[in-house]
């Protein structure tokens, strides 16, 4: 039985970004028996079986309409590599949000416990549930090896219409001076889409605002729904291209 779509992420057949899917075992390997060239992928070949997730995807233009643009992220074992696949909506079992920072803390090196730590903290205090992408979701969702040295901590703060932002970006900006590792990530802000936590940061009129419809600057103060220190949201948000 399809398990309901949690709100603010999307639905099967039109997930949000950042979206984790379980699919049908069967629908899957019908899928993959059809691209060759990953014929010699064999960590692909139980994938859906092991009920690995797949992760939604932006839909490209040669992607099939009503099917669902979805992929699988390597490990850096199986050389880092992107798989893009697509199935059909009736093939997605469930839809699951990108999993809580505090639930990835088991997969992390020993080195990053104390930021992550202060991250959920200050998630706590500003009222914004942290969630996890990138390499430490991976390795938590798979129990697969992602992280390296070099590997980043990829963080989404779902915003709430009270969420004081500017605390939450002072604070990221805090914890980040002191952190081992790069926090990257981004701030939602449910249908507006999302920003890059630094780029609201650094005070910039103009922001990227990416969706999976794509990417379109917008205005900073209407994303963040105030202007000049004022709450309210703006209806024309998007600026004129």
């Amino acid at each position: 039985m399809l398990e309901p779509a949690r709100s603010g992420w999307g639905t099967p057949a039109s997930p949000a970004r950042h979206a984790f899917l379980r699919v049908d075992a069967c629908a899957y390997g019908l899928a993959l028996r059809e691209r060759a060239e990953l014929a010699n992928e064999a960590l692909l070949i139980d994938w859906a079986a092991l009920s690995r997730p797949l992760i939604a995807r932006r839909r490209t233009p040669r992607d099939a309409p009503g099917l669902v643009p979805m992929g699988i992220a390597l490990p850096p074992s199986h050389g880092k590599k992107r798989i893009a696949l697509q199935l059909a909506p009736a093939a997605v079992l469930t839809l699951e949000p990108p999993p809580p920072l505090n639930a990835c803390a088991p997969m992390v090196p020993d080195a990053w416990r104390a930021t992550i730590e202060a991250i959920v903290e200050l998630g706590a205090r500003v009222g914004v549930e942290v969630r996890a992408f990138g390499a430490v979701a991976w390795s938590a969702l798979t129990g697969l090896d992602y992280l390296s040295s070099s590997s980043d901590l990829d963080l989404l703060f779902p915003l709430t219409p009270q969420a004081p932002v500017r605390a939450l970006l002072e604070g990221l900006t805090m914890i980040e001076a002191k952190a081992p590792m790069r926090l990257d990530g981004e701030i939602i802000r449910e249908n507006l889409g999302a920003v890059h936590w630094r780029e609201l940061s650094s005070g910039a009129g103009e922001v990227l605002i990416k969706s999976l419809a794509g990417a379109a600057m917008g205005r900073r103060d209407a994303f963040l729904g105030y202007d000049d220190g004022h709450h309210g949201e703006t209806k024309d948000w998007l600026a004129a291209s």
